[in-house]
This record gives structure tokens, C-alpha cells and sequence, in this order.
């Protein structure tokens, strides 16, 4: 049964912090918590000069975050990245993942326990008594006291630090590696994530060094370490308790999380089971609440998702064969990627984001051997992937008796001025050549836009093939003795796109009936010594008029029915220049093509 998507359901109830919003909102926050840990990386690189050069900047490091607005963005962030993160190890349905993200995950949950002991003794400080401290307080906290008898708190600082370097490093790299510039900006980037952390490692101990050497000085140990510049006992042990308390109830968050996910489980498999068919007989059964995508990966089954299922790269993307029940309608943040690749929401669904109700059978539309390569632009179609596209193939007449009356070289560099002439017209009104087919082409137009724009870009290319052929057409007449002959036929529809071929031997192009027919009204403008044969359907989608053109029923070679077509006139070689160089009326513009 194919799935009904005229009554669709509507998308499940969301509150404002699920799916994408919710993921926004955590990405938001961590890209300002990254910012702070950054600065701070690079305030403590600055130890590596001097105590008082780090405290120059960080005068420059107040002014940004002890402001109103660096202020509430910190707090902000601090209390939202965290919620989010608990929310997120909630929400997830599953604990298949990666390496990378199992190391994000646990990492991101230990940096607020690490993080408690230096807020309450830096930041609290400030909130509560008023006292800003500087490097040397903290480095007699941290380094001094710290790495002496009582080493605790001094590794849990270097602890911190590398932990919430290295969580960001993670997010940034799951963000960045879907774009197309990271392969090229990958190794610098590395360099640069290890490079910041030993800087700061190295200043921080060589400002406890130097520390070190100056408070053998009592005079410089009144100057800067006095009760009223660090605290007294009292506020000491009240910020303790602070960090205490905070500490129990973040430990106490966690319990909570993983007891709710141990309900919903439960409830989820007293809903009963859902079944999803595979390919080649496969089936999976799953609680309901889990996408498909978690059901490929609780069970094994190979699924391309290049984001980690977070709705970004659409390499998930499944054909929905059947289903019992009315699939929910795309919400927004899925509708969008649907969009953005052209897909039909009715019949391709992100595996991620969908999360079945009832029975169903679904088709990976992307091999995951492949699918960092779609992600990254080297593999530019997926085999299997559905387009509405305008195919136009192109041919020169006559190639054949060429060959046969010149040396090969005259031959190859006269064939390749057409390809290169018809190639350029194609490219600059927005097509993409896929086959040379020795002296033709085929070229596809509606990889990247709407069929209404792709129909109108082929009708254009041939406007400017005829131009460009115009202008070659003296050459031929000159090397070959015979007049320039080309023919070009032209349909729209549907048709699958993508790689075709053995290992590194592969070559992208187009199948389908669309493509038959484009070829087989190329091969009718042949034989009615014709310049280009165009279906109406093309002039139909592109919503231009083509009264002016003639127009009739022609029989064509794999189809049952008539196809309306319209012909383009004038002598080959002449469309729309003659060969003087002079121009001639357009038979294009004069039928209205414009």
C-alpha cells in the first residue's frame, strides 16, 4: 500500500525547545561559551610573557564579559548550554554513537562539575562580595596551593580547561564538516586546536613560577594576597557550600534524566512495536518514538548520516514505499532540507526526522560509502536520486564522412571546436554537460533549480549554441568544404540522476524516459533536416509561447503516444547568425522564445 499523503496527520505537538529549535538554541549558547573558553586560552598563552602582561588582558577580557551584555550572554549560556545538554542525553533514543559523539556527550557532562569550583571562586566572588580577582590570586589558588599539598583543585582547573576546549573542538568539527571549504581548512584548523591549549598550559605554569619567585617578598604578598583582595575564611566557606550544593543537585539532574528515559522505555514498549521493511527482505522492530534512522542503527543496518541524524545533511534520506498509516506531515526545520535538495515530501522523508506510527517500507537513497563525498560536493548526485530536469542532446551531422576525408588531428580539432562552442553556450545559460558522446553531448538542466527556471535555461541554450555555432560555422567552411550541421532535441520531465560505473571508473548521468525521448527527437531533427525539435511540454513548464514555431504530432521512437512538438527552421549553421557574420531575425525571438 503506498503511503497516504492526501490526509496527512499533522506533525506531533512540539514544545519550543524540541528538534531544531532545541539544537539551535544549544549551538547559540556553546558557540559563546566556546568564545569565552577561547579568550581565555589565549589570556592564559599571554602568562608566557609575564604575570602583568596576562593582567593587561585581562582588563580587555572584563570589559567584554563583566559588561551588561557580555554578562547576560554568559549567564545565559551557561545556564541554557547545560539544561540542553541534559534535555539532549534525554531526547536521544539510543547510545549507538560514534566515538566522536559518545567523547562530546561525555565530556560535555562532566564540564559543569568541573566548572564549579572555578565560577564560585572567580566569578561568585565578584557577584557576591565584589571582589575581582586577578592572576595572582588565582594562580596562588590554583598553582601555588593548588599543585602543592593539596593538589585537587589545581588538576580539576587543568581538567576544565582541556575538557571544554576539547567539547567545543567536537562541536565545532560536527557543525564545520558539512561544508564544502573544511577538507581544504581541515589541517590548519588542527593545528591550531592543539596549538592553543599547550600555549595556555605552559603560560599557566610559567606564571606559577614566577609567582612563586615574588612571594618570597611579604611586602608583595600583603600587596596582592590580602584577606580583602581574595576573601576571607567566612566568604571562603560560603562559596564551598555553594559549589557543593551545586555539585549535588547537577549529579542529582543526571539521576533524574537517566530514570526518565528508563520510564519512557517502558512505556514506549507497552504502545506495542512497529515494523519497518528494508530492501532485500530486511525488517526491524522497534518501539515507537524512535526514528527510522535509530532503528537502522539499533539494529545494525548500514544508513548513511553524515550529521549524526541532526536534520542537516539530508544524507538520511529515505523513499517511503508503503505505509499502515497516514505518515505526519515534515515539520519545519525537515521540510526545509527537503526543499533545499528538491525532494517531494510525499515520497522522500529524512530517516531522522521521521518517526513512524505504524508499518512501513522505506529505501536509503544514499549508499553510506558515499555519502561524506555527497556532503562534501565530490560526489555531486546520488545514484537513485529523482530530478525533474529539461535533457537536451546536441549532435554534429556529417562527423562521420568528416573523419573519413581529413587527418585524424583536422578531425579532432574540429569536432572538439563544436564541443567546446556548444559546451560554453550550455554552461553560461545554466546547464551542465554530463556525456560527451563523441561529437555530441548530452547536458541536463535542473540539477540545482526549479523546473520552471531549467526549462527556461534549456530554451535559452538553444539561443546560444545557435550563436556560437554561427560564429564557427565560417571555419568549417573553410577546412571542410561543406556547410556546419548540427541537430538538437529537447524534453522535460522526470528522470533519475546520479553516478553510473566500477571504482574510480564511474561517469554522472541521467536515465529515464525523459532522456530516451530527448535523444529521439534529436534524431527526428536529423531526418527532418530540422536545427532543433522541442516538445511542447518544455515551452509548457518554461511558460513561454511558441505559436510562432510550427508545430505538430510526431510519432516518436519509445512512446505509444503522439508527442506534441515544435520545430526550430533555418538553414544549419545560420541559427540565429548567417554565415556572413550578419544578423538575420531570430526564429526563436520571432516566436515569441524570450
Amino acid at each position: 500500500m503506498m503511503p497516504d499523503t492526501s490526509h496527512t496527520l499533522p506533525p506531533p505537538r512540539q514544545p519550543w525547545f524540541f528538534g531544531s529549535r532545541l539544537r539551535q538554541a544549544r549551538l547559540a549558547a556553546g558557540l559563546v561559551l566556546f568564545t569565552y573558553v577561547t579568550l581565555h586560552l589565549l589570556n592564559h598563552a599571554v602568562l608566557n610573557i609575564s604575570i602583568g602582561a596576562a593582567d593587561a588582558v585581562l582588563q580587555v577580557q572584563r570589559f567584554i564579559w563583566q559588561g551588561v551584555v557580555g554578562t547576560v550572554l554568559l549567564y545565559t549560556a551557561l545556564a541554557v548550554h547545560p539544561v540542553l545538554g541534559l534535555w539532549a542525553l534525554y531526547a536521544r533514543r539510543h547510545f549507538r554513537w560514534s566515538a566522536a559523539e559518545a567523547w562530546q556527550l561525555l565530556l560535555g557532562l562532566t564540564i559543569p562539575a568541573l566548572l564549579a569550583n572555578h565560577v564560585t571562586v572567580t566569578r561568585l566572588p565578584l557577584t557576591l562580595y565584589g571582589i575581582n580577582k586577578g592572576y595572582v590570586a588565582e594562580l596562588d589558588a590554583l598553582f601555588i596551593a593548588g599543585l602543592g599539598p593539596n593538589a585537587f583543585w589545581g588538576w580539576v582547573q587543568i581538567g576544565v580547561l582541556v575538557v571544554a576546549w576539547t567539547h567545543g573542538c567536537l562541536g565545532l568539527f560536527f557543525l564545520l564538516r558539512l561544508r564544502r571549504w573544511w577538507p581544504a581548512w581541515k589541517a590548519p584548523l588542527l593545528a591550531a586546536v592543539v596549538l592553543l591549549p599547550v600555549l595556555a598550559l605552559l603560560g599557566f605554569a610559567a606564571g606559577g613560577r614566577e609567582l612563586a619567585r615574588d612571594l618570597a617578598n611579604p611586602v608583595f604578598h600583603t600587596a596582592y594576597l590580602s584577606p580583602s583582595l581574595v576573601g576571607n575564611a567566612a566568604q571562603k566557606a560560603e562559596l564551598a557550600a555553594w559549589r557543593n550544593w551545586f555539585l549535588i543537585g547537577y549529579g542529582s539532574a543526571i539521576l533524574l534524566v537517566l530514570a526518565a528515559r528508563l520510564v519512557r522505555r517502558v512505556i514506549d514498549l507497552r504502545r506495542g512495536l512497529v515494523t519497518i521493511r528494508y530492501p532485500g527482505g530486511a525488517r526491524v522492530r522497534m518501539a515507537p518514538g524512535l526514528s527510522i534512522l535509530d532503528a537502522s542503527r539499533l539494529n545494525n543496518m548500514p544508513h548513511a548520516a553524515v550529521c549524526g541524524g541532526k536534520g542537516r545533511c539530508s544524507t538520511c534520506r529515505v523513499r517511503v514505499l508503503w505505509s499502515e498509516a497516514k505518515l505526519p506531515v515534515p515539520a519545519a526545520h525537515e521540510a526545509a532540507v527537503l526543499a533545499g535538495i528538491g525532494a517531494d515530501p510525499e515520497l522522500i522523508r529524512l530517516a531522522c526526522q521521521l518517526y513512524p506510527r505504524a508499518d512501513l517500507a522505506v529505501v536509503p537513497l544514499i549508499p553510506p560509502e558515499v555519502a561524506s563525498e555527497f556532503v562534501l560536493g565530490r560526489a555531486p548526485r546520488i545514484p537513485g536520486d529523482e530530478r525533474f530536469l529539461a535533457a537536451m542532446f546536441i549532435d554534429l551531422r556529417g562527423s562521420s564522412g568528416l573523419a573519413a576525408r581529413h587527418m585524424p588531428f583536422d578531425s579532432v580539432f574540429l569536432v572538439g571546436r563544436f564541443i567546446t562552442a556548444v559546451t560554453r553556450a550550455v554552461v553560461e545559460s545554466g546547464g551542465r554537460p554530463v556525456q560527451f558522446l563523441g561529437d555530441g553531448l548530452l547536458a541536463l538542466f535542473g540539477l540545482e533549480c526549479a523546473p520552471n527556471r531549467a526549462c527556461r535555461q534549456a530554451l535559452d541554450a538553444v539561443k546560444a549554441i545557435g550563436f556560437s555555432l554561427a560564429e564557427l560555422a565560417p571555419l568549417f567552411d573553410q577546412e571542410t568544404g561543406q556547410h556546419l550541421r548540427y541537430g538538437i532535441g529537447l524534453h522535460c520531465g522526470r528522470a533519475i540522476v546520479g553516478e553510473i560505473g566500477f571504482a574510480k571508473h564511474v561517469a554522472f548521468t541521467a536515465l529515464g524516459e525523459t532522456v530516451n525521448l530527448a535523444h529521439a527527437l534529436q534524431e527526428l531533427a536529423r531526418d527532418m533536416d530540422v536545427a532543433a525539435v522541442i516538445s511542447d511540454e518544455v515551452f509548457a513548464v518554461a511558460g513561454q509561447d511558441a505559436a510562432g514555431l510550427a508545430g505538430m504530432e510526431a510519432t516518436v521512437r519509445g512512446r505509444v503516444q503522439p508527442l506534441m512538438i515544435r520545430t526550430v527552421e533555418g538553414r544549419p549553421g545560420a541559427l540565429p547568425l548567417d554565415p556572413t557574420g550578419d544578423k538575420s531575425p531570430d526564429p526563436m525571438t520571432m516566436a515569441g522564445l524570450h
